[in-house]
Order: C-alpha cells, then sequence, then structure tokens
C-alpha cells in the first residue's frame, strides 16, 4: 500500500493547493495528515475545505488546531494567541463553515493503523501536542514502542531515522517549512518499506501580499518565507 503523509499546513492555502497536485499523481491508496491546518496564515477554512474531499484521508489534530478550538469561546485566549502568532485564528472563528468546524472537533490526538504496525502523532507519543522530535533529537524512547513506524510532524523539518527497528519518519511541513527547503510531503510504501521526500515548489509572493494586507507587524511570517530555498 502506498500512503501519502503530509502535515502543518498552517492556512497556507497556495503551497498546499500545489502540494495536493503532486500528491494526486502518486495515487496513493491512503492519505495521512499530521495536523495543523490551523495557525500562521489566512486560508484556513479553504485549506479544510481541500482536506475533506481527499480521498481515504486519515488525520490526527496538531497544537495549533486545538488552540483554536481552546480559544474559540475564550476571548482571552484568542488575544494571547492573536498577539502572539498572527490575527489567522480570528480570521477563521469569523468564516469557518459548520462542516469544517467538525472536522476540527472530530481529529484524535493519536492514530494507529494495526495492519501496518504504524503510528501516527502530531508532536511524539508521549506528548502530541507539545513536545518537538527533531532531526537530532535523541530516540532511545522509540525503540521502546511495539511499533515499526511512527509518523510525525510539528517541527516543520523533515527526517527519516531508525532506533533499534522502530522508524520515525516526517515528511516537513507543506505550508511553512523551517529547514530553508520548499514545502514537502512523503510517499511510504507498506510492501517496499521505502519513503521517499518530494519538495514541492510555489508562488510565495501571493501569501506574502496577504500577510502585507493584514498588517500584522510580525516579520517572522514573511521572513521564514524568505528563507533560502533548495529543491530535491
Amino acid at each position: 500500500m502506498k500512503i501519502g503523509i503530509f502535515g502543518d499546513i498552517h492556512g497556507n492555502r497556495y503551497a498546499f493547493e500545489k502540494i495536493y497536485e503532486q500528491l494526486k499523481k502518486e495515487t496513493c491508496d491512503m492519505h495521512i495528515f499530521l495536523g495543523d491546518v490551523c495557525g500562521y496564515y489566512y486560508q484556513q477554512n479553504e485549506v479544510i475545505d481541500i482536506l475533506r474531499d481527499i480521498p481515504h484521508l486519515r488525520a490526527v489534530a496538531g497544537n495549533h488546531d486545538n488552540m483554536f478550538l481552546e480559544a474559540l469561546d475564550d476571548p482571552s485566549l484568542m488575544m494571547l494567541y492573536s498577539n502572539n502568532f498572527s490575527r489567522s485564528f480570528q480570521l477563521l472563528k469569523e468564516n469557518i463553515s459548520g462542516p469544517n468546524l467538525t472536522f476540527l472537533r472530530n481529529l484524535p490526538e493519536e492514530l494507529l493503523l494495526h495492519p501496518y504496525n504504524i503510528a501516527v502523532y502530531h508532536g511524539s507519543p508521549w506528548r502530541p501536542f507539545v513536545e518537538y522530535i527533531y532531526p537530532d533529537s535523541p530516540l532511545e524512547r522509540f525503540a521502546e514502542l511495539p511499533f515499526e513506524i511512527v509518523f510525525l510532524g510539528h517541527t516543520h523539518h523533515p527526517m527519516d531515522r531508525t532506533c533499534d527497528g522502530v522508524r520515525v519518519i516526517n515528511p516537513g511541513s507543506a505550508g511553512q517549512p523551517r529547514d530553508k527547503g520548499w514545502p514537502s510531503y512523503a510517499v511510504y510504501d507498506t510492501e517496499t518499506k521505502k519513503a521517499e521526500t518530494r519538495r514541492v515548489p510555489y508562488d510565495v509572493s501571493a501569501l506574502i501580499r496577504d500577510i502585507e494586507n493584514m498588517n500584522e507587524n510580525k516579520p517572522y511570517l514573511i521572513e521564514i518565507l524568505q528563507r533560502t530555498r533548495t529543491q530535491t
């Protein structure tokens, strides 16, 4: 079985539309979303529309998805997150559709694919919304898990490492890469055990215009999009 894996879109429809165009050409039997459709950028509702139409999609919640749901009925939290990140949560609160809100609320923290000995989390198996597992993080704890494969997101850095028989794969970010590369996704074949990360260029300038029009006064939102990009 071929699995398409992606996560950390963060409302960047410009990048995700390009990634999904490529994913459709992969003819995957299953698609796995690793969480964080919410946060940072502004077309979150539109991205959820796309997610809901993806065939054979399985998904988990990300920390920003959870933060948005927590802030929906808490004005102080909404203000805190808007000040710390961007006004994306406030915009999503104003325009999210009922079915898309239900989609977010139904995302689990954990996904177990027992026939393939695969586990899926956003951050880590121990603290899905908090812990980061980077390409240089120690992996000794993973050796104790009863899985062959663990798919993770959260760091926005691709990785594919193995510790004592447990393989940890992160496809990188489909909306805000932090490794100076283009947005990415991964394809994993359960028969051959082969995993490949694909990079997908897109029109960054369109998103930068959106940020400028929002008058966020948060240079990070643009700076991270302008970092040197590489293609693999």
